[in-house]
């Protein structure tokens, strides 16, 4: 019986957070297995991402060394504006168990996404903490809370600051090659 939490995002960049949050969470709550899955476009975020490409081989490189996780590219193949439920539905039955993996700035919007009610009926979300977010709910993860996000170390590289305690260094060094954030 495969046990699997879905895990969407833009990953841009994806960090330490979007690898070692989601491997404790899916441990407490004793799953088998993360599938990732990079959103083509957020419908709740108004700045366009770093091309498709480069996050998904980031996305790569930081899950080079993670046997327990894997990647969908299905809303970037989708193309466009990615909306979970649309996810859900296309691979709920290829999983015994689906569970959505979000963090708790996620779920202060939930009720904005596309029928959200229906995502909590076939993937009932699990909430990953962040730091100076208080989200009171059962869902909510005994876990490490997210201190960092993608915006903070986009904002750090365009500083000319280091980013090496925020991202694994592949990911890091693709960055520099790329010159991607500057």
């Amino acid at each position: 019986m495969t046990r699997t939490l879905l895990y969407g995002g833009s990953f841009d960049p994806p960090h330490i957070a979007h690898v070692e949050i989601p491997r404790d969470a899916m441990n407490f709550l004793q799953f088998d297995h993360i599938l990732y899955v990079p959103a083509s476009r957020s419908p709740l975020k108004d700045n366009m991402p770093t091309s498709n490409h480069h996050r998904l081989e980031m996305l790569k490189l930081a899950l080079a060394d993670c046997p327990w996780a894997s990647i969908s590219t299905i809303e970037l193949d989708r193309k466009g504006t990615s909306y979970t439920i649309e996810t859900i539905e296309a691979i709920k039955d290829e999983y015994d168990e689906l569970r959505l993996l979000i963090g708790a700035d996620q779920w202060e919007q939930f009720n904005k996404w596309r029928r959200w009610e229906d995502v909590i009926k076939l993937a009932n979300p699990a909430i990953m903490p962040r730091d100076n977010l208080e989200v009171s709910d059962e869902r909510v993860l005994p876990i490490q809370p997210i201190t960092a996000g993608s915006t903070d170390i986009r904002r750090l590289i365009q500083d000319g600051k280091s980013i090496e305690e925020l991202v694994l260094p592949t990911v890091a060094q693709y960055i520099a090659e790329h010159q991607l954030y500057l």
